[in-house]
């Protein structure tokens, strides 16, 4: 698909913001028509309303943020409520940084809960209406509204029409690539987040990478890197900590040493909010193509029909349990549902450890429709341009493939897959395999099901 981005109208039934009402200032999220009414997810009364807002101020500096060009306009961004949790996800103007706020219900006096996925209408003046909350006064939370009554005088329809970016698209389905590989390096409590924060430099920041560290309780940065660290390119876009951890009870910082990525997971007393940072400023989850592998194949699809249609909107989805209904096997559930997760049916909880249902509000056929690398690995299947070589002990193969005037080596090992084309020798697998390693996965699937029947 060659256009940049496709038109899409986000339908408010009004604009979200804070309200006055006889028993309480309520905080009230419009979320956006799916074609059959306003979804109508969530009521309940605040138990602390000033953490609350810290974590949606979080969440709007985010969406509203470009880190690196400026090219993106706001995306609304998503919700998704079940029994358990509320939670919102979103992107900054450049796809380099991923927000979530995950806001259990447990801590709200909860009058209705619903189950869905959708938009959420996020503007300035809901922004400063939040900063004017405080914790003494009675505040109630509403995500969509039971009824609306759209006479003169009265809120109308708020649209906003964009052109919503493929990349913001392709993005979602990324991270879900990266959440997973994540793991734990470093933890600290309130006080020592807080300091951490203010120690973040406020001008401009170091072009190499920057390491934090945690020692004796404490956590630094470091221009070295050291056994268990979170690599950082671009300490700015760590300066929304500096407000959101005023009344954090903890932080937890997650890395993945091999593509650089790290999350910062930070813990209030209504829940949590993670940033997940790309690898560098400059690159945003949306060209990084760590999922085309999966998407690739490896995962029949009725394997994937029968793990989704245990999808009901689960906080947590339980392999073994799932393995069970379905007859899988526990490691072909979870290949599954990351197969799930790259096309937006599923996200990770790096906390938890576990999948949990959503659906995002797109066409998940466009998922696989942008991804070039992996269109043309099909294309090159089609046409029949690969030649299978001699198979490796250990269960390696090497595959040839055709190109337009050389022959390419592809090498695929259980550790690493290779080839020999001038953009794996670029990228050396950072940004996930090139067309030819693709093409030579799908044709060994294909290989592998033939010899089968």
């Amino acid at each position: 698909m060659s256009a940049a981005a496709v038109s899409y109208t986000y339908r408010y039934p009004w604009a979200s913001g804070v309200v006055a009402s006889p028993r309480a200032r309520i905080l009230q999220l419009a979320t956006c028509s799916t074609g059959a009414g306003h979804p109508n997810f969530f009521h309940g009364r605040i138990e602390q309303p000033r953490c609350v807002t810290d974590m949606l101020l979080a969440l709007l500096e985010i969406v509203r943020s470009h880190y690196f060009l400026p090219r993106l306009p706001q995306m609304d961004p998503v919700v998704t409520s079940n029994d358990a949790m509320l939670r919102f996800e979103g992107f900054s103007g450049c796809c380099g940084v991923y927000v979530r706020v995950d806001l259990a219900t447990a801590g709200i006096e909860c009058e209705r809960a619903g189950r869905g996925t959708t938009n959420v209408d996020f503007n300035m003046p809901m922004r400063a209406a939040l900063m004017r909350l405080s914790d003494q006064e009675r505040v109630e939370f509403s995500v969509g509204r039971e009824a609306f009554t759209l006479a003169s005088g009265e809120s109308r329809v708020v649209e906003k029409k964009v052109r919503l970016p493929l990349r913001w698209i392709k993005g979602f389905s990324e991270v879900q690539a990266y959440l997973p590989r994540l793991r734990a390096v470093a933890e600290v409590n309130g006080a020592e987040a807080r300091r951490f924060a203010r120690s973040l430099p406020a001008g401009s920041v170091p072009r190499q990478p920057s390491f934090a560290v945690q020692s004796a309780g404490g956590l630094r940065l470091s221009q070295r890197p050291a056994a268990e660290c979170a690599q950082v390119h671009g300490l700015h876009r760590l300066r929304t900590l500096v407000g959101l951890v005023q009344r954090a009870v903890g932080l937890r910082i997650w890395s993945d040493p091999l593509s650089g990525a790290s999350a910062w997971e930070v813990i209030l007393p209504p829940g949590r909010v993670t940033l997940l940072l790309s690898p560098a400023t400059e690159r945003g989850f949306s060209g990084e193509g760590q999922v085309l592998a999966t998407l690739a194949g490896g995962v029949g699809e009725p394997a994937l029909a029968s793990v989704r249609a245990q999808l009901c909107w689960q906080n947590e989805l339980h392999l073994g349990q799932v393995a069970a209904v379905t007859g899988l096997r526990e490691d072909e559930v979870a290949a599954a549902l990351a197969a799930l997760g790259a096309r937006g049916l599923a996200g990770y909880d790096c906390s938890s450890g576990r999948y949990f249902h959503r659906e995002l509000p797109f066409d998940h056929d466009l998922v696989e429709a942008l991804q070039p690398r992996l269109l043309a690995a099909r294309e090159l299947l089609q046409q029949n341009k690969l030649r299978p070589l001699a198979a490796v002990a250990g269960g390696g193969h090497d595959v040839a493939v055709v190109g337009s005037d050389v022959l390419h080596h592809v090498r695929l090992r259980i550790d690493r897959d290779r080839c020999s084309c001038p953009w794996f020798s670029k990228h050396q697998g950072e940004r996930g395999p090139c067309k030819h390693i693709l093409a030579a996965r799908l044709f060994l699937g294909e290989t592998a099901e033939d010899a089968g029947a």
